[in-house]
C-alpha cells in the first residue's frame, strides 16, 4: 500500500502533476496559505508541523520550491521528524530505462531524460527540459523549463539552470552555480 502524500509548498502545477499521476494527497504544508487551497487542506506551516500529532512515517513528502538551497533546508527540517520522501514523475515524461532517479525528485510534463543519465536527490526538472546521455544532475538542483543539458555534462549540487538555457557537451557546472535564462554555456 502506498503512503499518502503531503506536498510542501503549494504550487499549482505540482498539485496538478500529483493528481494526474494518481498520487493520493493527504494535504499540504505552506507558510503563506492555511485552510483549503484547490480542494486540498493546507494543514500547517513548516514550524507548526511539530504539533501535528501524526505518525510521520505514514506520509511521503514532496518538497516543491524551485530554489535549491530552500529545498535542501526543507529536507533537513523534515527528515529530523522521520518523514519519508517520495518521487513525483509525470506520466508525460520520457525517462530512459538506463537512467537513475534519486529520492525526492520531481519530473514534470514533457521532460526528456536520455540514456545513462544520473539524477540526484531532490532535483526538480521543470516542464520540457532535456537531459541528454551520460549526464549527471547533482542533489537539490533545479533545471528550469525548456533548458537543455547536452551529453556528458555534470551539474553539481544546488545549481539552478535557467529557462531556455543550453549547457554544451562535456562541461562541469560547479556547486551552487546559477545559469541565467537563455544562456549558452
Amino acid at each position: 500500500m502506498k503512503n499518502k502524500t503531503i506536498i510542501v509548498g503549494m504550487f499549482h502545477e505540482i498539485i496538478e502533476l500529483a493528481e494526474s499521476s494518481g498520487v493520493e494527497i493527504f494535504g499540504g504544508i505552506d507558510n503563506y496559505k492555511i485552510g483549503d487551497y484547490r480542494n486540498i487542506k493546507v494543514i500547517c506551516t513548516d514550524e507548526m508541523v511539530y504539533n501535528l500529532g501524526v505518525d510521520y512515517k505514514k506520509y511521503d513528502l514532496i518538497i516543491t520550491p524551485d530554489n535549491p538551497k530552500v529545498r535542501e533546508k526543507l529536507f533537513h527540517h523534515y527528515s529530523k521528524l522521520g518523514f519519508r520522501f517520495g518521487k513525483l514523475i509525470s506520466k508525460k515524461a520520457e525517462v530512459s530505462k538506463s537512467a537513475s532517479i534519486g529520492c525526492g525528485t520531481i519530473i514534470q510534463n514533457g521532460v526528456n531524460i536520455s540514456a545513462e543519465v544520473q539524477i540526484g536527490r531532490f532535483v526538480k526538472l521543470n516542464t520540457m527540459c532535456n537531459i541528454m546521455h551520460n549526464s549527471f544532475i547533482g542533489d537539490y538542483s533545479t533545471i528550469a523549463p525548456n533548458a537543455v543539458i547536452l551529453g556528458n555534462v555534470s551539474v553539481e549540487s544546488r545549481c539552478y539552470i535557467g529557462a531556455n538555457s543550453t549547457i554544451l557537451p562535456n562541461l562541469v557546472i560547479g556547486e551552487n552555480s546559477i545559469i541565467g535564462a537563455g544562456a549558452v554555456v
